[in-house]
């Protein structure tokens, strides 16, 4: 099957993983539409559109609104999210709230209202970034782990209303990746001694290394492509062995 003409939305474009897949599939050649909350980000080949995930009142709309600005989407990369500590002692519900918004509901609503389109045109790939947080727990992590963890069963789910209409789910977990969330306190958390020691020296990390963003963006782009014609319902861990060490 040949993927008809059309661009890929990737939310999170501005910076770290979702920037790096926009741009790998601006390097490929394919139409990319970048969605951020932020209004632009320095050196983008792509268009940003600002958008804030925490307002989901028109989000199922959203992707026709983007086919009426761009044309017919063929792919959409759910990559923006936000991490919040949660304290259980001093549970805040409205930062759980705020997680789940952004991390759960936000890339549910992108994906069916995406998939009610691309399933009238008989084509479309949707991968959603989750987190080996999906499976694994931290602690400080209830917000992040569960929205990551339902993010994983709605890919599933999703694939099952899906797939026999062309449209094929499937989400990527990465494990540490360098990014701004990885910073805790200022501080990168896989630069910090206790990691070195733990995961580089202690062989927790089995490849040696944390990712960077150009370590998930390859297998984004093999999954949203006409390349991709059986893979759907998968959740792949993309976490340089770490849970293999588990």
């Amino acid at each position: 099957m040949i993927a008809p003409e059309g661009f890929v939305v990737v939310t999170g474009a501005a910076s770290g993983i979702g920037r790096s897949i926009a741009q790998r599939f601006f390097d490929e050649g394919r139409s990319v539409v970048g969605i951020d909350i932020v209004e632009h980000s320095d050196g983008s080949s792509f268009p940003l559109v600002k958008l804030d995930l925490a307002n989901t009142s028109q989000l199922l709309e959203q992707c026709r609104i983007l086919e009426n600005g761009f044309g017919s989407m063929s792919a959409l990369v759910n990559v923006a999210g936000i991490y919040e500590r949660i304290d259980p002692s001093a549970f805040s519900l409205d930062a759980y709230q705020r997680v789940l918004t952004v991390d759960l509901h936000a890339p549910i609503l992108l994906s069916v209202g995406a998939a009610e389109l691309m399933a009238q045109r008989g084509f479309g790939r949707i991968v959603n970034v989750t987190s080996i947080h999906g499976e694994f727990g931290e602690r400080g992590g209830l917000a992040y782990d569960t929205a990551k963890a339902g993010l994983n069963q709605a890919t599933r789910t999703l694939a099952l209303e899906y797939s026999s209409r062309g449209v094929l789910f499937n989400a990527v977990a990465p494990g540490y990746v360098e990014t701004a969330m990885s910073m805790i306190d200022g501080v990168l958390e896989t630069t910090t001694e206790e990691f070195l020691q733990t995961y580089i020296k202690g062989g927790k990390l089995p490849i040696g290394r944390p990712a960077q963003p150009n370590d998930i963006s390859g297998l984004v782009s093999w999954l949203c492509s006409a390349d991709n014609t059986y893979v759907t319902g998968q959740v792949i861990r993309i976490d340089g062995g770490l849970t293999s060490t588990f």
